[in-house]
Order: structure tokens, then C-alpha cells, then sequence
């Protein structure tokens, strides 16, 4: 992997593949930049791809707030693009990536092009909100022990029915994740909407916008979804998929992120 430094912070991530236009896919909690392996394996062929282990994820930096670290996301992986990689991309994320992405459409990188959220939370409501405060000061009551059995359950029912490697892909990250760090992360995001609110994330004409839910995730709740936000973007349904239809449905997703940027490069 290859390091970039963003003020003291080390931003570890991994490019490979080859094309005028790249792909930066940023994982959810609990996740690194091997969440997105059948992606970069589809896609290197044709595109730069560039994936990243999030602030208090994989190998990069972890002293840093929780609470705070989606926008320090934005920015490092947006100064990244723009003095490394120094091409158009599209910035894919997935799950509680839902607080990077509209960050980084707010810092309007010219080189962005288009912009994916994968079964993302929309924080542009009071009770979404509440509800993962609730949930993520709940986790937190427990003691280390409890802690881990309380989370491998929940993240066990977010995998729902995959193959054997597929599990194995999904956990290999989430079970070196800080626990504690995660669930501050979640609990503190009435905070952070309140700093750096989802609902004034600027719609742009020129920008595409795809979402892609899962029926058994974000998709089971329409106040939930990023199109009340974007009304206008390209939207796919995964029926009776989880939360990581990307790795357990892995070519047809590929296939629609493929024809979503496919439309939308010359």
C-alpha cells in the first residue's frame, strides 16, 4: 500500500489498474480497502482504482476523533485526488461512507464526476438520527466483553446469507476494527450532521448521483434513502439483498456501476 500524509495523518490506500478516468471506492465502518477487492478486480482493467483505508481503519491513522473523522475523510481523500492521482474520478462509498460523500461534493474537486452511494443512511432527519444515536450509545453502555458479542451479532445480521469467502472478506477488517471507536463514531452523528448537515449538500446539475440499496438495508425505509435528498439520481433497488450486496452480489452490481459511469464518461 502507499501512504499519503494529510496534516500528520497517514491515509493508507492502494492503486492499481490503468485508464483515463479513475474509481475511489471508500468503505464503511468496519471495513478497508479489501471490502472492495471484487470491485478493483472487475474494474482495474479499464480504470485507475484507487481504494482507501478510512481514518481509524486498516493500517491508517486511528488517533484521531471519531465523532469528527468522516470530514477529515472528505479532505484527505479529496487532496489526494487532487495532487496524486490528478484525474476525473467517481467516489463510490458504502455505509457510513454516507457522511464522507456529501462532504466531499461540498469541497467541489473539479476532477470529481460522479458520485455513488451504496446502501448509505441519509442523515437529513431527526429521527434517523435519534435512532442511530440511540443504537450507537447503546453499544457503548456494555462492557468489552458484551461489547463484542453485541457486535459481531449486529454485523452478522447486516452480512445476512453469503458465501463462506464472502464472510470471511467482510469480517477479516471488522474484526480488528476498535469497537469503541466505531460506536463513538455512530453515536456522536447528531453531532457531526449538526457541523456538517446532509441536508445542504449542494445539488449539482453536472454531477451524477447513483443510489444503490439493499431491500433488507437501507432500501426497507424510504426516509432512509439518499433520493429524498437527490431526487433526480439513478436508483437501483437490490431485492431481498443485505447490507453488502456489493461482495455478495458482487457482478451485478458491478455491472450497474459499470453502466452508470460508462453513461456519464465521454
Amino acid at each position: 500500500m502507499s501512504v499519503f500524509l494529510f496534516h500528520d495523518l497517514e491515509l493508507h490506500y492502494e492503486r492499481s489498474g490503468e485508464g483515463d478516468f479513475a474509481l475511489v471506492f471508500i468503505h464503511g465502518l468496519g471495513g478497508n480497502s479489501e471490502s472492495w477487492k471484487y470491485q478493483r478486480e472487475f474494474f482495474r482493467q479499464n480504470y485507475d482504482i484507487i481504494t482507501v483505508d478510512r481514518f481509524g481503519h486498516g493500517r491508517s491513522s486511528s488517533d484521531i476523533d471519531p465523532v469528527f473523522a468522516a470530514r477529515t475523510d472528505a479532505e484527505a481523500i479529496d487532496a489526494l485526488m487532487r495532487s496524486v492521482i490528478q484525474k476525473p474520478f467517481f467516489a463510490v462509498g458504502h455505509s457510513f461512507a454516507s457522511a464522507i460523500l456529501p462532504e466531499m461534493i461540498k469541497l467541489e474537486n473539479p476532477l470529481l464526476k460522479g458520485v455513488v452511494f451504496v446502501d448509505c443512511v441519509y442523515q437529513g432527519c431527526d429521527d434517523i438520527i435519534d435512532t442511530r444515536v440511540t443504537f450507537g450509545s447503546t453499544m457503548l453502555e456494555y462492557d468489552d466483553e458484551r461489547l463484542k458479542i453485541k457486535a459481531d451479532a449486529w454485523y452478522s445480521e447486516l452480512i445476512g446469507p453469503a458465501e463462506p469467502e464472502q464472510t470471511d472478506l467482510i469480517l477479516s477488517s471488522f474484526q480488528r476494527t476498535d469497537y469503541r471507536w466505531m460506536f463513538h463514531a455512530v453515536a456522536g452523528c447528531r453531532e457531526y450532521n449538526e457541523k456538517y448537515p446532509a441536508a445542504i449538500t449542494p445539488i449539482i446539475e453536472s454531477l451524477p448521483i447513483l443510489v444503490c440499496e439493499a431491500e433488507h438495508g437501507t432500501g426497507d425505509s424510504f426516509r432512509k434513502s439518499w433520493i429524498n435528498h437527490f431526487k433526480d439520481a439513478h436508483y437501483y433497488l437490490f431485492d431481498n439483498a443485505h447490507h453488502f450486496f456489493f461482495i455478495t452480489e458482487s457482478e451485478k452490481f458491478n455491472r450497474i456501476l459499470e453502466d452508470f459511469i460508462t453513461q456519464h464518461t465521454p
